[in-house]
């Protein structure tokens, strides 16, 4: 029989190379391939990722339909194989349409891959354990955009993207092996088709709250290669291996975070965690206008760090709350166009940055971020939601 901690591992283990498909690629591969241009670069993200975002939703759907005859765990599998081909079309081609369309192919997979991971929680984990799995998720999300920041920072200023490509793909195959492993097949029978397309009481302030967040956030982490070549002065293919290592650093500081909080994120109320993140965030944002070189995007990062793993985690505990199981998938995937469209939206300040400089950007940035408090001061968040083959 599988124990907690086992089971902690296996529906979180996934974020790991998801981490590498969607930050990892985006923030460095991607600026190296299409040659430091911000307006290119935010333009073609933003076309990737929005509409990766608008097909969550409908893979969702089809998982959750077809859930009892064809298992969640294959449906990882299945979506996989076009993420993967897309990696190495990205990394192996020269052409810059090809290097968009193996973008824009690994980012709809990979969407489809998570559309079917973020209902491990709700379908196993029950109520009372949702806010340590959401931190072990956060802890699994930035620990791999931590490792993918490490390699793919080091790898890209070597030129050797195929090697950064097969670095991806092992760590996808390995953690598909691990869910496999730990993770049981839902055995219940699948709920019958809603009639009603009304979404669950607290779902749609959650959604708008995580995109204005993750809209700032987003902003600077995609842009940071650009950022860290005009602070040192230095041209962005030689920023990738300094971004590389911030970033890094920025993420193992939030999957520390996350792990600290998930000590008492069952204990207190959701929304004071996502409250306080965003505050700190926005601080951080604001910390990173000063030209303070290489340290201040450091310090303002840390706070950002901060933010996010305690936004984050509240965030995703109050999602898996209001969330039904047999619905999970459909109701995850809506959830995740704050995600997606924040991370979408996030490539429209290239051309601003390329227009009037990275300030005004900033300051876009921490406006967003500070106001996803906005959404989630008034309405009721929680709704307990008993999850199916649950421990």
């Amino acid at each position: 029989m599988i124990g907690r901690g086992g089971l902690l591992l296996g529906v979180s283990v996934l974020w790991v190379p998801l981490a590498f498909l969607f930050d990892g690629v985006t923030v460095l591969l991607l600026p190296v391939r299409l040659g430091g241009d911000a307006t290119a670069l935010g333009l073609v993200s933003l076309v990737g990722l929005g509409l990766a975002a608008g097909l969550q939703p409908v893979a969702g759907w089809l998982s959750d339909r077809h859930r009892e005859r064809i298992d969640r765990r294959l449906f990882i599998v299945v979506a996989a194989v076009p993420s993967t081909l897309g990696l190495w079309v990205l990394a192996g081609t020269t052409g810059f349409a090809a290097a968009i369309a193996g973008y824009v192919v690994l980012q709809l997979s990979a969407t489809a891959m998570q559309a079917s991971q973020q209902t491990l929680i709700p379908e196993h984990v029950n109520e009372s354990g949702r806010g340590r799995a959401s931190a072990a998720k956060a802890a699994f999300d930035v620990g791999g955009a931590f490792v993918a920041f490490l390699v793919l920072g080091l790898l890209p200023a070597s030129g050797d993207l195929a090697m950064a490509a097969l670095s991806v793909t092992i760590v996808l195959a390995a953690a598909i092996a691990v869910v496999f492993a730990l993770v049981p097949r839902v055995t219940r029978e699948a709920a019958p088709p809603r009639r009603s397309l009304a979404l669950p009481p607290g779902l749609a302030p959650l959604v708008a709250a995580r995109f204005l967040f993750l809209f700032g956030t987003y902003a600077v982490g995609r842009f940071l290669v650009l950022l860290v070549a005009e602070r040192l002065d230095i041209p962005a293919d030689r920023a990738v291996d300094e971004a590389g290592g911030v970033l890094a650093v920025l993420t193992m500081a939030t999957a520390a975070g996350a792990i600290a909080i998930g000590r008492f994120a069952d204990r207190r109320p959701r929304r004071d965690l996502m409250v306080s993140g965003a505050v700190v965030a926005a601080i951080g944002i604001v910390a990173l206008v000063p030209a303070a070189g290489l340290t201040g995007v450091v310090v303002g990062g840390l706070l950002m760090s901060l933010g996010t793993a305690a936004f984050m985690t509240g965030n995703w505990a109050a999602t898996t709350d209001v969330v039904p199981a047999a619905e999970a998938g459909r109701l995850m995937g809506i959830a995740n166009l704050g995600t997606g469209l924040a991370a979408a939206a996030a490539g429209a300040l290239g051309p601003l940055i390329d227009a009037a400089g990275f300030v005004p950007a900033l300051l876009v940035a921490a406006i967003g971020s500070a106001a996803a408090v906005l959404p989630i001061i008034g309405p009721r968040l929680e709704r307990r939601a008993a999850p199916e083959n649950a421990t």
